[in-house]
């Protein structure tokens, strides 16, 4: 009996393991992402690189959620909270989400985001470091897959690109 029970616990715990395998399928690249602040058109474009982790899921939809919070919020537009669709990210090219890059490819997205007042650059950039926006990717049905909060604040244009001083 003794052995029949140390045989199962020995199952047991080689069966529960820390390390599930699973790695995310779209990883956010933080290094790449940023807020931009353009300040002759008063808005906010958050950008966020993504990268493909799973070949075999390429072609499997998901939501990238634009959060703002905090501080931020109070002088973003109303629907600040945007939402995009992977589906609708190549409409323009004629082409479906299986042509998004490949494993080990990067791709970046972003959004624009009105900002009701003006408000001095110092400040501004102290919201976004202090984590007033936040990214996320998810499946269609609400499960996470990755998600970020958005540190690095760079003067920029209102397509998110950067300018250089």
């Amino acid at each position: 009996m003794k052995k029949l029970l140390c045989v199962l616990c020995f199952l047991f715990l080689c069966s529960c393991s820390t390390d599930t395998g699973d790695k995310e399928r779209i990883t956010i690249l933080e290094n790449e992402s940023n807020v931009a602040y353009s300040e002759s058109q008063n808005v906010l474009a958050p950008r966020v690189c993504l990268e493909n982790q799973k070949e075999e899921q390429s072609n499997e939809p998901f939501l990238v959620a634009f959060d703002v919070n905090d501080g931020l919020k109070s002088i973003v537009e109303k629907d600040s909270n945007v939402s995009i669709d992977s589906r609708n990210l190549l409409n323009d090219r004629g082409a479906d989400i299986a042509s998004l890059p490949p494993d080990g490819k990067s791709f970046c997205i972003g959004t624009t985001f009105s900002l009701t007042r003006l408000v001095a650059q110092n400040e501004l950039e102290k919201m976004v470091t202090q984590g007033g926006l936040k990214v996320s990717v998810t499946e269609l049905d609400g499960g996470v897959i990755s998600s970020y909060i958005i540190e690095e604040f760079v003067i920029g244009n209102p397509d998110g690109s950067i300018v250089e001083p």
